[in-house]
C-alpha cells in the first residue's frame, strides 16, 4: 500500500504512515525501511531518516543499511560521519557497490569536487544534489 502511496506527490504522507504502521509490525524487515527512507528523502527529512536507520542496524547490521545512512550523512554535510558508515557497508560486504559509489562520491564532495562533472568545484549549496541512488537489499 504504502509503495502505491508513495508513487503519487499526494499520497506521500500516507505512505509514511503506512510504511511507520508495517515497520511497527515487522520491524525486521529491512525493505520497509529502505522504502519508509525514500519517502522520507522526498519529504526532505533526512534527520528522521538518520533515525529510522539507526534503529534498524540495531537490529540487523546489514551493509546495505550502512551505506544508505552514509548517503543520508553526505546530503545533511555530515561527511565523517558519511565515511564511517561507508567504511561499515565495506567491512560487512567488500562487493557492496552502493557502497563503493557511495564512499567515492563522497571522497569527491570533501576535495570540493562535482561528483557528477569531472573537475567542476561543488558550490556552496548543495542541497539537490544527491545521485547517490538507492541500494539493493542484498548487503
Amino acid at each position: 500500500v504504502g509503495l502505491a502511496m508513495s508513487q503519487l506527490p499526494e499520497g506521500l504522507d500516507k505512505a509514511r504512515l503506512a510504511f511507520e504502521k508495517a515497520r511497527q509490525l515487522d520491524p525486521y524487515c529491512t525493505e520497509t525501511v529502505m522504502e519508509l527512507v525514500n519517502v522520507l528523502v522526498q519529504h526532505d527529512l533526512l534527520a528522521d531518516c538518520v533515525q529510522v536507520l539507526q534503529a534498524a542496524l540495531q537490529l540487523a547490521e546489514k551493509g546495505f543499511l550502512h551505506s544508505r545512512l552514509g548517503d543520508i550523512y553526505a546530503k545533511l554535510h555530515r561527511y565523517p560521519n558519511a565515511l564511517s558508515e561507508y567504511h561499515k557497508a565495506l567491512a560487512l560486504n567488500q562487493n557492496l557497490e552502493c557502497a563503493k559509489t557511495g564512499l567515492e562520491r563522497l571522497e569527491k564532495l570533501m576535495k570540493g569536487v562535482d561528483p557528477d562533472d569531472e573537475g567542476e568545484v561543488v558550490e556552496e549549496d548543495r542541497e539537490d544534489m544527491d545521485g547517490f541512488g538507492t541500494p539493493s537489499y542484498n548487503g
